[in-house]
């Protein structure tokens, strides 16, 4: 069975693509995997020196004494000879720093020995689907060919890498939007739609943004332009944010997720952060590879959550469409906030959306123009005057959101309190809360889930999931926080000790889907 293939590819040159591919083909080798770290940069192969493994060098031969003396080539000759002093890389896997390691050079920036011409990624992977591994960690560079990223398409495990540098956030919306054109073309359907999308994409220049060449396309050829839109809404793109220093880097990578959404209508997976750590450089002077010489270091934590996160699986909450159940272009969807929003979620929200879509925001270069950003802000801006003002939202709230036939069922047969109550379970300074807990705190107290909806301007949906633990359909921690609050004030409770204890039975829960390869 071929390994499996880890495709890691670099938004710049810089960004770190060697470091990271190697560190975890080392994880994945400490955890018992076996594994093959392949370095096929084409601008230059050095995944060795991060691996700890040095270059090949020809022997060194002291000069004769006597220049140009007799016998002097000829004893030089009989110690050297072709393969001493070939440097090249070989074509077959050496052995690692560590057991369950091997590292392989792609032939990409030089032929390998006994060749001369490089090879190709087409050449690579098959050599690949030939090796005995469990998992093939290939180092791509930052060479955003189209072969490179094809190849990084294919691969059932991506991952792209940026930094914090106007110039390597560009290159990861260019990176976007090659991905996209590569997607798009390789699923049409016939030879005529491929054609069509070629010309289209060659008008445009190549890899235009996915929202317009879609809506071009809407209007030459609708039943194309729909399926290019269903490539976007299904399209995902890990990525990462490397040298993270300042808490403005930290929030990056979720402000990229917010603007490429709002401008590609792409849905980018943002895996996390690496934090700049002095021992990066350190073991990179020693030629120690980072995970192996500091393990407890911050950057090395990073790179294994991040490897476990990359791992998670398919049908874990952050793959899943957008937790909001609003329409799209209307002012929750704006704001990203959801119909039941308290004033300081709304508020919350605006500020937020304000920081991403700033001018002086790095997220915002090579993605909006001045024009862009303007039209950007006067729309959050007319959400949240709409959306804070009692008198313009519920008549819009109406409009936008008619009440279903089966939410009006939902009301009628909503759970009606039994004439003797239950008792009130006993809760003590210590007490941990559960859902379970918070229905019998609920029931005992005579009040309904809709009751409760009224006063929080939380779902009911939302609530009942909260009292069921059915972690999977809520949304992010810090709105789990909010919703357990407002739940714990309706119900007379302490809300800090009633979020606290919640919120660490759902982030234990969380972490434990993804704790595994």
């Amino acid at each position: 069975m071929p390994p499996t293939t880890i495709a890691i590819l670099g938004a710049k040159g810089g960004v770190g693509t060697s470091l990271f591919s190697a560190n975890l083909a080392i994880y994945l080798a400490t955890i018992g995997k076996r594994v093959l770290a392949v370095d096929a940069d084409p601008s230059g192969a050095d995944l060795h020196a991060m691996l700890g493994v040095g270059p090949r060098v020809p022997p060194y031969v002291a000069p004769t004494p006597a220049f140009g003396a007799e016998g002097s080539l000829a004893s030089l000759a009989s110690i050297l000879d072709h393969d001493t002093i070939n440097t090249l890389a070989p074509r077959e896997p050496v052995e690692g720093p560590i057991p369950q390691l091997q590292w392989m050079d792609g032939g990409l920036s030089e032929p390998h020995r006994g060749s001369a011409r490089r090879s190709s990624l087409r050449e690579l992977g098959r050599r690949l689907s030939k090796q005995d591994a469990d998992y093939a960690v290939v180092d791509l560079g930052s060479a955003a060919t189209d072969a490179a990223i094809q190849f990084w398409c294919r691969s059932p495990h991506r991952l792209a890498l940026t930094i914090p540098e106007p110039n390597a956030v560009s290159g990861l919306y260019r990176l976007v939007r090659k991905a996209f054109a590569v997607t798009a073309l390789g699923d049409a359907r016939d030879e005529r739609e491929q054609s069509a999308l070629h010309a289209a994409f060659a008008k445009a220049g190549h890899s235009p943004a996915p929202s317009d060449i879609a809506s071009l396309m809407q209007l030459e050829w609708p039943e194309l332009g729909q399926a290019l839109r269903e490539q976007m809404a299904s399209m995902r793109f890990p990525f990462i944010v490397n040298q993270a220093r300042l808490r403005a880097d930290l929030e990056l990578g979720d402000q990229v997720t917010v603007a490429v959404r709002r401008r590609y209508g792409v849905h980018l997976k943002y895996l996390g952060y690496v934090e700049h750590d002095d021992a990066v450089r350190s073991c990179s002077r020693k030629r120690r590879p980072l995970l192996l010489e500091s393990p407890g270091c911050r950057a090395s934590r990073n790179i294994e959550k991040i490897a476990r996160r990359l791992f998670a699986s398919q049908d874990a909450r952050r793959d899943r469409e957008p937790w909001r159940e609003v329409p799209n272009s209307s002012h929750h969807d704006v704001l990203e906030v959801e119909r039941g929003a308290t004033d300081e979620e709304i508020r919350r929200a605006y500020k937020r959306m304000g920081a991403v879509f700033d001018p002086e925001n790095l997220v915002m270069f090579g993605l909006f123009d001045e024009q862009g950003i303007e039209a950007a802000r006067a729309r959050i801006d007319e959400a949240y005057d709409v959306l804070l003002d009692p008198a313009r939202r519920r008549p819009y709230e109406i409009s936008v959101f008619p009440e279903a036939p089966e939410d009006a069922v939902e009301a009628e047969t909503e759970e009606a309190p039994d004439e003797e109550l239950p008792p009130a379970p006993s809760i003590t300074p210590d007490t941990e809360f559960s859902g379970e807990l918070l229905r019998a705190v609920r029931q005992s107290q005579g009040t309904s889930l809709g009751q409760i909806s009224e006063r929080t301007k939380v779902g009911t949906s939302y609530l009942r999931c909260i009292e069921e633990e059915d972690f999977d359909k809520l949304p992010a921690s810090v709105y789990v926080r909010g919703f357990v609050t407002e739940f714990a004030k309706c119900l007379r409770l302490d809300p800090e000790q009633v979020s606290q204890s919640y919120l660490r039975r759902y982030k234990a829960r969380m972490e434990s889907k993804e704790s595994g390869v």
